[in-house]
């Protein structure tokens, strides 16, 4: 297949399922700045690294399964999609712990799709998208526009330069069987060893009848002893009997519709930033900063987009993460728990990514240097140590501003420099204090960010909040490994003592004098 004919299917593809283009309903954002209005109030895993699939499901290992794979391949899924008047598919996976998970996505042409995985409905039709939870307390829908999984975002993929070269496809006749009673060939597609280091390759195997439909795509392990272990597959029947309701949305009795756009957007309205900057055609603003008590540092709320101008001459990529949620590549400001120069250290409480916009919610302390002197800390007093070029002496020294550092980095590759990593701008604000924020406690502004984030929208739309867990182990540099949480999932108070030990950790860096020390990376 050549990339003409790709092309050919995508543009069919497109015109029976219209979407309207992401990168210029951004520009068209920045160009005219929404009124100011009352930001409307809505309704990745607690312990996203411990809680199995999750959110992202099944549905989600199936994606990028098939995004993962061989230009060729899915050329071969696309085909048979392609081919079809509707579709019914079968995700099956097995999480980390072993435990088996199922999703279902039912799919006509020219009408829309259904996705079920346990506790999780998403229906789209050719302009809207809803998602709920069919496991909760108080039904929310989400309400956004279409990403066009199967029209756009599925094909994209399947297009992508990106996807890894140099799979062998081999027959393997001691893979034929049949599926849904239609007699298979069965074919390998082997990944090449030095694309995954330090352990077996894996390798997807293909099912397809005497008309080339593809009937049956997995992923399978090898393990030690050689054998194979099937990790995700997706099964394909094409043109089923779908009854005719079952495309059609009707909310949860007692659910309650809000628009994932207004939830995002409507939150931090630019025009209401108390400080913005433009700096190689990023828009970085600072929504929020408040004093900690005991001149702690400051928190605060920041985001970064590009100007019209900038995605008119870089358009981002679309990078589709799974059945609800496509990524603009524009920036991102790098949120986590780092020393911030020599003199400060950030401190991550969470992230929302959505049309090309990142907000983050973070922290920024002064370092607390201190020396041992018999077994005990010695704090070295203020002014002992001057700042390093560049970084302030202190935070607060200005009347009724904070001296905030303000950090994006590229996604686009063209801005890489000549060592191959990506561009950067920084530079640091001085940012005026709002009359009514008071000095307040690291327990208080975590519950403000937990909150943000549910009234944004929540796990539901992919946001998280980020601290370290209570059962996280020291890792060989003795500092623990950063976990996910859904907002909605985790207490106020458990967040709060999350963000704490990341800062904990932290402090453990601050010993000076006459020792060895090794330096965690920067955020």
């Amino acid at each position: 297949m050549t990339n003409d004919d790709l092309e050919g299917r995508l543009a069919r593809l497109r015109a029976e399922w219209p979407v309207d283009s992401m990168v210029d309903a951004v520009t068209a954002r920045i160009e005219a700045e929404p009124p100011r209005r009352r930001p409307r109030r809505a309704r990745r895993l607690a312990g996203m690294a411990a809680s199995g699939l999750g959110l992202l499901g099944v549905l989600t290992l199936a994606w990028l399964m098939i995004a993962s794979r061989p230009t060729t391949l899915l050329a071969a899924v696309q085909r048979g999609l392609e081919k079809a008047n509707a579709a019914h598919l079968i995700f099956n996976g097995t999480d980390e712990k072993g435990v088996e998970h199922r999703g279902d996505a039912w799919y006509v042409k020219g009408r829309g799709v259904r996705m079920e995985e346990p506790g999780r409905v998403i229906v789209e039709d050719l302009t809207n998208q809803w998602s709920w939870r069919t496991d909760a307390g108080e039904p929310v829908v989400i309400r956004q526009r279409t990403p066009g999984f199967f029209a756009t975002q599925l094909p994209q993929m399947m297009a992508l330069q990106a996807s890894p070269d140099g799979w062998k496809r081999e027959r393997s006749p001691e893979l034929d069987r049949d599926v849904d009673g239609r007699a298979c060939r069965g074919y390998t597609f082997n990944a090449p060893p030095e694309l995954f280091p330090g352990r077996p390759a894996p390798r997807a195997v293909l099912l397809a009848d005497a008309e080339e439909l593809v009937r049956e795509l997995a992923v399978e392990e090898r393990r030690e002893d050689g054998t194979w272990r099937r990790a995700r597959e997706v099964r394909i029947e094409y043109d089923p009997p779908i009854p005719p309701g079952k495309l059609a949305f009707g909310p949860p009795d007692g659910g309650r519709v809000i628009d994932r756009d207004e939830a995002f957007h409507g939150r931090f309205p630019l025009d209401r930033a108390l400080h913005r900057v433009e700096l190689g055609g990023l828009i970085l603003a600072v929504h929020v900063v408040q004093p900690l008590v005991d001149r702690e540092g400051f928190y605060v709320v920041s985001s970064v987009r590009g100007t019209a101008e900038f995605l008119r001459r870089h358009p981002p990529r679309r990078r589709p993460l799974n059945p609800e949620r496509v990524d603009l590549d524009v920036a991102f400001q790098r949120i986590g728990n780092g020393m911030y120069g020599t003199s400060y250290d950030m401190v991550g409480l969470g992230d929302a990514t959505r049309d090309g916009v990142e907000y983050g919610w973070w922290l920024i302390v002064p370092r607390r240097f201190f020396r041992l002197k018999d077994g005990r800390r010695e704090y070295v007093r203020d002014g002992e140590l001057g700042p390093a070029a560049g970084e302030p002496a202190r935070l607060d020294d200005l009347p009724g501003k904070a001296r905030i550092p303000l950090r994006a980095t590229y996604w686009d590759p063209a801005f890489r420099d000549q060592r191959g990593a990506l561009g950067e701008v920084s530079t640091w604000a001085e940012v005026p204090i709002p009359p009514d924020r008071d000095a307040t406690t690291i327990e208080a502004v975590a519950a403000r960010a937990r909150r943000d984030l549910i009234d944004m929208g929540g796990g539901a739309a992919g946001y998280t909040l980020l601290g370290i867990a209570a059962d996280a182990k020291p890792d060989a540099s003795n500092g623990r490994p950063m976990s996910h949480f859904l907002p909605e999932s985790i207490t106020d108070a458990d967040f709060a003592a999350a963000v704490r030990r990341g800062l904990d950790d932290l402090r453990g860096w601050d010993q000076i004098g006459d020792v060895e020390m090794s330096q965690p990376p920067p955020p």
